[in-house]
């Protein structure tokens, strides 16, 4: 047997950790080939050369780890979780400190645990960086949330966690507390990655391409692309809306931002399923709605304050695109992209700004569907605890009335009681991280909005709302630490990391 054989048989008996972390040396020699084929032999060295240096780290690794049987619970698992979205950002961002030199390692680090967990933060001035660290945040936020999806399914599920403490678990197999030999959970994950990635690389390109042919180059696409599966809104060197795609590249992205609003689209194409099902989703029927109304009240609104239904010189054309722009500017919130349409820039001047803040705030609290690379609260914890209002309110009115729920949950009791216990959390955390960056001199408004921010994953709405990256770099070492503390906990989810805490405690 030879060593390459060898490495690739022992691949698959390594923790997770250390598989995303060879995945992510090869994406450092991807960029490096890139770099070399476009003229920029530079940076591409500074890739190729930490790639490379942490492909040699994994290979002694690899050998050091062979012919070992080792075991890790469901605890294990999302300890491992933690330690990707915490700890391989570090290595991840050398390249990028190294090209840059006079941006300190924290900022960096900042903005590379943001692509990661698809926050998509902006650290920097998006003209201050060249367009290989531009495609790498890209790449960083895709491959983020592929690991994401792929998680919600293989350590998620099987712990119960990341919503799925809504549903029955009478067909759970696993427990948090089950030893699983890495051989097992290796079986699992390659047998779920087999049907899944494909589909994710298959979306991209689909993606890409289509924007390609409706005008974008192609550089571009592939970051909107990128974005847009991983709903990053990570927008490289261009700003969103200034790339030759125009309406129907927006059309088509919010086609494909449909996956991030419930995981039954994904599930669905998995299972080569009837796709008319969908519409029965309650995340998806949500979701929709909610995006309707807001587009309606803001095109409402900004009508009204112009005097006129239609103020432009092609009324109706005009007045559809005003709607459109509210639209797709909505529906990229809720999904927590953060892309603002092109056409949206009719609407801004004419709107309170206190006014549209508050509305996508509350958009990005509302969040995607479970399972999906959304943030935020998830939109079917609000359908449970919508229920719950419901419930409680037809007692009200008719106290011997029998109430149910549509939804496929345990029972409705221990769904509200998990959703609650969420919400409350939820909000908690987002008070708590209000606060500390508010003691560090930021105003309250600022500190709110950096706080949703990376607790939904939606980068975006720093610069929706007018603050400007600097502010990120200007502060000072512990509110970074918070933002990135952030940042994971949106990604992972509160209870994930309340499970880990637990665990820990009880070790000690």
């Amino acid at each position: 047997m030879t060593l390459l054989q060898k490495l690739a048989k022992n691949f698959t008996n390594l923790p997770l950790f250390f598989q995303v972390y060879a995945i992510a040396c090869s994406l450092m020699l991807a960029i490096a080939v890139y770099g070399f084929l476009t003229g920029s032999s530079r940076e591409a060295r500074i890739f190729l050369y930490t790639g490379l240096t942490g492909f040699l780290f994994f290979i002694l690794l690899n050998l050091a780890t062979a012919n070992r049987n080792l075991k890790e619970t469901g605890v294990m698992q999302l300890i491992s979780l933690l330690l990707l979205f915490t700890i391989l950002p570090i290595f991840l961002a050398f390249p990028t400190w190294i090209i840059l030199r006079s941006s300190s390692f924290l900022d960096v680090y900042v903005d590379m645990v943001g692509a990661f967990t698809t926050t998509g933060l902006p650290v920097f001035d998006n003209y201050h960086l060249s367009r290989l660290i531009h495609l790498w945040r890209a790449v960083i936020a895709w491959f983020g949330g592929g690991i994401i999806w792929i998680a919600a399914f293989v350590i998620l599920l099987p712990a119960g966690r990341g919503g799925h403490d809504l549903f029955s678990d009478k067909n759970n197999k696993f427990t948090q507390n089950r030893k699983l030999t890495l051989n097992e959970r290796s079986m699992t994950l390659s047998k779920i990655s087999k049907k899944l990635v494909p589909i994710y690389i298959s979306l991209t390109v689909i993606l890409w391409c289509v924007l390609t042919i409706l005008g974008t180059d192609g550089y571009t696409s592939f970051i909107r692309a990128s974005s847009i599966l991983s709903t990053s809104g990570i927008s490289g060197p261009e700003k969103f809306g200034f790339d030759g795609a125009g309406f129907f590249g927006e059309l088509v992205m919010a086609m494909f931002l449909l996956l991030a609003l419930t995981h039954n689209f994904f599930y669905s194409l998995n299972k080569k399923k009837n796709l008319k099902n969908i519409l029965l989703d309650k995340e998806l029927r949500l979701g929709l709605l909610t995006v309707t109304c807001i587009t309606i009240i803001l095109s409402l609104k900004t009508m009204s304050l112009n005097n006129t239904f239609f103020s432009f010189d092609e009324p109706f054309i005009s007045g559809l695109r005003l709607i459109w722009g509210n639209f797709f500017t909505v529906f990229s919130f809720i999904t927590t992209n953060g892309y603002v349409s092109s056409y949206w820039g009719g609407a801004l001047p004419s709107v309170d700004l206190p006014h549209i803040t508050i509305i996508f705030i509350g958009l990005c609290l509302f969040g995607g569907g479970l399972a999906t690379t959304a943030g935020g609260i998830k939109l079917l914890r609000i359908s449970v605890l919508f229920s719950a209002f419901s419930n409680e309110t037809g007692k009200l009115l008719h106290p011997s009335s029998m109430t149910g729920s549509s939804i496929n949950l345990k029972s409705l009791e221990i769904s509200i009681f998990m959703a609650w216990v969420f919400f409350m959390l939820f909000i908690v955390s987002l008070a708590l991280m209000t606060i500390i960056l508010a003691i560090f001199g930021i105003s309250f408004e600022e500190a709110l909005v950096l706080a949703v921010a990376c607790l939904t994953t939606t980068g975006p709405i720093i610069e929706m709302v007018g603050i400007e990256p600097s502010l990120i770099s200007e502060l000072s070492y512990f509110p970074k630490l918070a933002l990135v503390i952030s940042m994971v906990l949106g990604r992972l989810e509160i209870l994930v990391a309340l499970s880990v805490m637990i665990y820990a405690l009880r070790r000690a």
